[in-house]
């Protein structure tokens, strides 16, 4: 497990595409705190999502998993390597992209979402781990979350995005469903991750 996840550790920092992609969500994360404590937490749960999902479908795209699942045969370790890998980068760029949160006196916000992060990093790992597209997969949750939970439901509800912004308020009942969809993807994702390569 230990080697699986200093190699993942290491394959994302040396990957330009990875290193890019955080710096950008953390920009965008960042510039949309100094307009509003609510909108940096969404931007910071995008980019959590969207990096999970960047440095999953990589292997997929390059054509690496199957050195990977080579040299590490229980994908379950992979999974959970993967899982913490995009943990500890959600968690990076929550932390530095909500600095102007915490400077307009907005600490509970701060740690509110930089509490619930991980989950959503994880449920960004578990749909990269079952679609393995990442660009249908961002432009996809991008257009449930514009059309479904933003216009048709004004981002209330216990839906996974809604439920996000609610956790990052301090919301017990976001942080449950936040939750309870990483939870409900994860078997998903421990059965997807034992598909063919063939058809990637």
């Amino acid at each position: 497990m230990i080697a699986v996840l200093r190699s993942e550790l290491y394959r994302t920092a040396t990957v330009r595409s990875s290193i890019l992609a955080l710096i950008v969500f953390g920009i965008v994360a960042a510039t949309a705190g100094y307009l509003s404590d609510s909108f940096w937490a969404l931007f910071a749960g995008i980019g959590t999502f969207g990096i999970a999902v960047m440095v999953t479908c990589q292997h997929y795209q390059h054509r690496t998993a199957m050195l990977l699942f080579l040299g590490e045969p229980n994908r379950l370790k992979i999974l959970a390597a993967q899982s913490l890998v995009a943990m500890l980068l959600g968690v990076l760029l929550v932390g530095v992209s909500g600095i102007a949160v915490v400077a307009s006196g907005e600490p509970e916000r701060y740690l509110s979402t930089l509490a619930v992060s991980p989950l959503l990093a994880i449920f960004g790992v578990a749909n990269a781990t079952i679609v393995r597209r990442p660009l249908w997969l961002i432009a996809g949750w991008l257009a449930w979350l514009l059309f479904v939970e933003g216009i048709i439901y004004n981002l209330e509800g216990d839906m996974i995005f809604s439920a996000f912004l609610a956790a990052a308020s301090g919301n017990t009942r976001g942080l449950l469903w936040v939750s309870i969809w990483t939870a409900a993807s994860l078997p998903i994702a421990a059965w997807s991750i034992r598909r063919d390569l063939a058809g990637d």
